[in-house]
């Protein structure tokens, strides 16, 4: 009897530790597909918002650049920058930058998106890559006709209900007051941030 409990016991152990085994495999690789894949979707974002570039580069120090940022409170409260490179033209000159902004104070959750801002500041795209506000409403944030209002414009935004009428002005989406201004805060942290960077960097890319 004890011999058959020591023996079974010790099939579920060893059939314990074969399945974490392969659920850490599959595990990893999941991860790396995903990661990868990840990776691609923001390469994606990055020519689609800067579509006058043909590279884009790394920025040297940018660990260092984001945590000064965060000491001297450029960003808003909620906003992070996750990824930020340089968008070259076909001779390596640098026509600005691209950068990943995340907003925390989407209604449902966070808001990621890419922008595009060029050396003068000026937004050559936006576009959200990723978020889970809801369908009708905060979704419509993925609408190209919302992301366009962004481009061209420069500087620190803000979103109205009635009609945008000047230029520092984002025509809100309806119904949804909280996912239009955390899109807007997470544009704007971006510009704030390549503005930081420019001035870290001597303004010499």
């Amino acid at each position: 009897m004890i011999k058959s409990i020591i023996h079974d016991t010790l099939s579920l152990v060893v059939i314990t530790i074969v399945s974490v085994v392969c659920l850490a495999f599959v595990h990893g690789l999941t991860a790396d597909t995903i990661a990868a894949a990840e990776a691609e979707e923001r390469s994606a974002s990055f020519r689609k918002v800067f579509p006058e570039a043909v590279d884009f580069k790394d920025i040297d120090g940018l660990e260092e650049i984001l945590e000064k940022a965060a000491d001297g409170g450029i960003l808003l409260a909620g906003v992070t920058i996750g990824e930020a490179k340089y968008a070259l033209d076909a001779d390596g000159n640098t026509l600005g930058c691209v950068i990943s902004s995340t907003s925390a104070n989407g209604y449902v959750s966070d808001i990621t998106l890419s922008v595009g801002i060029t050396n003068g500041g000026e937004i050559t795209g936006m576009t959200v890559t990723a978020m889970t506000e809801t369908m009708g409403l905060g979704a419509h944030c993925q609408d190209e006709e919302f992301q366009e209002q962004f481009t061209g414009k420069s500087g620190e935004l803000t979103f109205v209900k009635d009609g945008a009428d000047d230029p520092d002005e984002i025509d809100m989406i309806s119904g949804a007051t909280f996912t239009s201004r955390a899109v807007t805060e997470a544009v704007n942290g971006a510009t704030a941030f390549a503005k930081f960077q420019q001035i870290a960097a001597g303004g010499d890319n």
